[in-house]
């Protein structure tokens, strides 16, 4: 692990993993050497065990090839030279869209769920719409408009479940307190293991 040192005016040690192999550790000016090695020395184990994730996540993320399969609901469903007219033929750019146009067409699975989602549980919305965010994976906005992130439907569709329970839960708690994740969890007991899964998946997000 290859972590680079930088002083600041700071009071407070500040260790970032930027991936498996490298980090940054930002420190008091002040800071001796003594000081730094110690506050490494104490991390050692999370940094190790931080390492092992991001490792596990891009070998997770290096095993799809977007370019050349289609996946939905976690699995290839076939080859994207054989569902999409004239694939093979096109510039990297018409590729790209031609993916995205694609994955866009199945939007309704996701908006159909989180129809059928809000009736089970008595919650109301007004409209869901896909979003190219590459932050996150929905939001639920004061106008009752859930956006959902039209890379979606590439997941396992208990994943996408989890993220449309949790942005419904929002329609009546505009917040992370614990009202808001019991509702969370009236919806998806296993939302704290699907909430984890999720999380090998933010590569697509980039």
């Amino acid at each position: 692990m290859k972590i680079e040192v930088i002083k600041q005016k700071r009071k407070t040690y500040s260790l970032k993993l930027l991936d498996e192999n490298n980090a940054v550790l930002k420190v008091p000016i002040r800071a001796s050497q003594k000081d730094i090695d110690g506050f490494l020395s104490e991390k050692r184990s999370w940094i190790e065990k931080s390492a092992k994730k991001l490792s596990e996540r891009s070998s997770f993320g290096k095993s799809f090839d977007f370019e050349k399969y289609i996946y939905l609901d976690g699995s290839v469903i076939g080859e994207m030279n054989q569902i999409v007219l004239g694939y093979d033929k096109m510039n990297q750019q018409q590729k790209e869209r031609a993916i995205k146009k694609y994955y866009l067409s199945n939007f309704n699975v996701l908006e159909r769920l989180a129809r059928e989602t809000a009736d089970r549980y008595g919650m109301t919305f007004d409209s869901v719409k896909p979003t190219t965010s590459t932050r996150i994976w929905g939001s639920f906005s004061s106008k009752r408009v859930m956006k959902l992130n039209w890379k979606l439907v590439i997941l396992p569709i208990n994943l996408a479940y989890y993220v449309i329970c949790h942005e419904l839960s929002h329609s009546k708690h505009f917040n992370h307190s614990p009202m808001f994740w019991a509702e969370v969890q009236k919806m998806c007991p296993e939302y704290k293991r699907l909430r984890k899964e999720l999380q090998m998946y933010g590569f697509l997000l980039k």
